[in-house]
């Protein structure tokens, strides 16, 4: 269920709403004329069994309705992170690339340079709208990676000093500070609760079904929007967990004021 789900998902946010959203009405339709016809069956007692059916339907629901809340929070959350880390990861961006002009010198300009390119990568990493680029994007990642820290530990090895001291442990937060990043972009809600709310949502809405079969009156306005509301809860909690999926997604605006600084920046005076 989940790997079906994960699929859904990756083909588009429209085609899973149109998936789900059939496959309750489907649901709905089966408990409504199981309901039906066991209504029948019984005959007189059915209004009897009607009310205590409605209880458990009603049970189903609710319960389904917190597991939907606790996996739109869980979406959230991470959502959260994921918009925190982009912060953070400019601001070492930002540090690192100071520490390297207050170096100066041929090292320190060469330095500051991989930074300012590093931070262009870093920021096409981050607004990639499909996985496709990723790989490219992460190799090139570490590779100025290396670049930079074989430039850091040549300035740290010819000048040891204070300034190059707080330049390494600079950029090795700024190191840390992407595969934090790199970490919150792939997380995902777990896939079994996933498949708990899918697998719920169909025997609720069928049992829900199966209650309005017994009464005979299909509600179908109501039961509509029901399972319309339901499927964009579900699809909203798709959007907020899938950083390069749908509408929602984290803002690079750290990184880009980052870049304008430096791009903004003086040109570094040489030194006596």
């Amino acid at each position: 269920m989940g790997d079906m789900f994960n699929a859904l998902a990756s083909a588009g946010l429209l085609i899973l709403a149109i998936v789900l959203f059939v496959a309750l009405t489907i649901a709905c339709e089966i408990g409504f004329r199981a309901g039906r016809w066991h209504g029948q069956t019984i005959g007189k007692k059915a209004e009897e069994e009607n009310a205590s059916t409605g209880t458990v339907a009603a049970g189903m629901l609710g319960l389904l309705a917190f597991i939907l809340g606790l996996t739109i929070n869980f979406a959230q959350t991470r959502f959260e992170a994921r918009r925190e880390l982009v912060a953070v990861e400019a601001n070492t961006i930002g540090t690192a690339w100071l520490r390297a002009r207050m170096i100066g010198g041929p090292d320190g300009d060469a330095l500051a340079g991989e930074i300012h390119d590093y931070a262009k990568t870093r920021l096409a990493f981050t607004e990639a709208r499909t996985p496709k680029p990723l790989p490219g994007l992460i190799k090139a990642t570490g590779d100025e990676q290396d670049r930079i820290w074989a430039l850091t530990t040549r300035i740290a090895r010819t000048a040891p000093s204070p300034i190059s001291a707080t330049l390494v442990n600079a950029v090795n937060d700024m190191i840390d500070a992407s595969l934090s990043q790199r970490f919150a972009f792939d997380g995902r809600v777990p896939g079994d609760m996933v498949a708990m709310l899918c697998v719920g949502s169909l025997l609720a809405i069928g049992a829900m079904g199966f209650q309005l079969g017994l009464t005979g009156v299909r509600q179908q306005t109501l039961t509509s929007l029901l399972l319309l509301m339901w499927t964009g809860g579900i699809v909203m909690t798709v959007d907020l967990e899938r950083p390069r999926l749908g509408s929602v997604r984290v803002e690079a605006t750290p990184l880009r004021w980052t870049i304008q600084g430096f791009e903004s920046a003086p040109a570094n005076p040489s030194r006596p």
